[in-house]
């Protein structure tokens, strides 16, 4: 008789299941427990070919050693094909009994590598809601009650057809599922290589900003199967933050480039600065010449004018300012000549003297503010993204990437309890790719040794988590060094 229980009780560990790999094992399993079989095999539909996805056995040294077998083709002479074509279930009471229907050189040859004896076959489609073919099932060598070989029977027949439906539009559902997650990945990466390109400066940064999270996921993760406490991600918490990783400086697409871009602290104004000196220079020539300026006046401006363009490119093209040059290029700003229109001008204007006054990197407060707004524009456009609850955590793990612990961070300025742990871990990835980073034209790369060194000091100011900072150490050296876990949870 029909088990009405026992397909109710399968159809709801095929809906429920969320594991992609995981669904097509139990379409193997249930069925083999249905019909309590021997073995079962799994091709889904794809390329006009049957494409060998699972096997099962009972006996696990049959099912170790099964490998796996390349695609069958749409051949009416198999019987997985003709199952497939014809969307109608087969069952061969004996498969070396049957000579005319189907080529059975398959099994045979299997039983001959593996030393079995493949007997009773059913084979039958996965046909989903819509009339696809998604894929076949073959099972193999039926027992009875006893546990004695046997056919496959009418009962077997009628439980596997209902069996089958559902796990065709499970699996459907499943394939559905995965598409999407597909076209969003591809649309996240498609924003990503956007972010990054438009700067090469910037080119891998939100790639090994991600993939230094998956390290540390899968360091956690790792310590967690050996019993330790921490931080453990599910399969759902890791894809969050892989798009989070991945989509954390989206809001660099607005940006301007001159911004993004900008190398040393004076940009494009060096060369009207180096001009200016040369053409003030050829003034003092022509007072000398004329008469109106001494030879030791002459000589003494024509060496500071050597010493400011000295200074100027020193200042811009270093990545600090050193105390005695920024009063030096205060000075710089006090100077002033006349024009051959009788029109005074200063040495540098005001904005050069600002750009020169940068006491780290190469942007000026106004441009700093510029670039930070990034992380507003991050936050405004994965909200118009609307992701649903089973992304609701990308926003705004994304977009506290700059915040820190101590409350001086942008652009909120959050409290600690403010900040998630995935978001601190971000910053602290975000943060060491900067620093070791060798494509940044404004700065030197630092070791990682130093890239720690500069962690730790902000964890020591109350900027970044230390527990997570140490645990990412850790995940390097895991890396870098191919380290094992100890027993204790250590590294060797």
């Amino acid at each position: 008789m029909l088990d009405v229980g026992k397909i109710l009780e399968m159809s709801l560990a095929l809906t429920s299941e969320q594991d992609y790999d995981e669904i097509l094992k139990k379409i193997i399993s249930c069925a083999m427990e249905l019909t309590n079989c021997e073995g079962g095999t799994l091709y889904l539909y794809k390329n006009d070919s049957l494409e060998f996805m699972v096997m099962r056995n009972v006996d696990p040294e049959v099912e170790r050693r099964g490998g796996t077998v390349p695609p069958l083709a749409m051949d009416e002479s198999k019987a997985c094909a003709y199952s497939a074509i014809h969307r109608t279930l087969v069952n061969i009471p004996d498969v070396y009994a049957e000579n005319d229907t189907f080529d059975f050189s398959g099994p045979k040859i299997y039983d001959k590598k593996f030393g079995c004896h493949t007997t009773s076959m059913l084979v039958f489609p996965l046909v989903n809601h819509e009339e696809k073919l998604v894929g076949v099932v073959q099972l193999l060598n039926a027992r009875n009650k006893k546990n004695e070989p046997s056919v496959f029977t009418e009962e077997h027949e009628m439980l596997i057809q209902a069996l089958a439906s559902m796990a065709a539009v499970s699996l459907s559902n499943m394939q559905y599922i995965k598409q999407i997650k597909g076209l969003l990945h591809a649309v996240v990466n498609v924003f990503t290589n956007a972010i990054d390109t438009r700067t090469p400066y910037n080119y891998y940064h939100s790639k090994q900003v991600h993939d230094y999270v998956v390290l540390y996921m899968s360091y956690c993760n790792a310590l967690w199967e050996k019993g330790y406490e921490g931080e453990y991600f599910d399969a759902a918490r890791k894809e969050q933050l892989q798009l989070a990783a991945l989509m954390h400086d989206i809001g660099k697409l607005v940006t301007p480039i001159e911004v993004m871009n900008k190398e040393t602290r004076l940009a494009g104004q060096l060369e009207q600065i180096l001009c200016r000196f040369r053409y003030v220079g050829l003034l003092k020539k022509i007072a000398y010449l004329e008469g109106s300026c001494t030879t030791e006046l002459y000589e003494k401006e024509l060496r500071y004018l050597e010493h400011a363009k000295e200074l100027v490119c020193k200042i811009n093209s270093g990545e600090f300012l050193e105390k005695a040059d920024a009063d030096q290029v205060t000075e710089l700003a006090k100077r002033t000549y006349i024009d051959s229109d009788g029109e005074v001008h200063p040495y540098i204007t005001p904005e050069e003297q600002e750009c020169l006054l940068i006491p780290k990197g190469t942007l000026t407060d106004s441009e700093r503010n510029t670039m930070n707004r990034h992380v507003e524009f991050t936050d405004r456009f994965l909200a118009a993204m609307n992701f649903d609850e089973h992304y609701k955590d990308v926003r705004s793990w994304a977009s506290k990437h700059h915040e820190y612990l101590n409350g001086t961070g942008y652009p909120n300025g959050l409290s600690e309890d403010e900040i998630p742990h995935e978001a601190r871990l971000l910053t602290i990835a975000d943060i060491y790719d900067a620093l070791v980073s060798v494509d940044r034209p404004y700065k030197k790369a630092h070791t990682k040794e130093s890239a720690f060194k500069i962690l730790f000091c902000m964890a020591e100011e109350g900027k970044l988590d230390v527990e997570i900072l140490k645990c990412f150490q850790k995940a390097l050296a895991w890396k870098e060094r191919d380290f094992n876990l100890t027993e204790e949870g250590d590294l060797v």
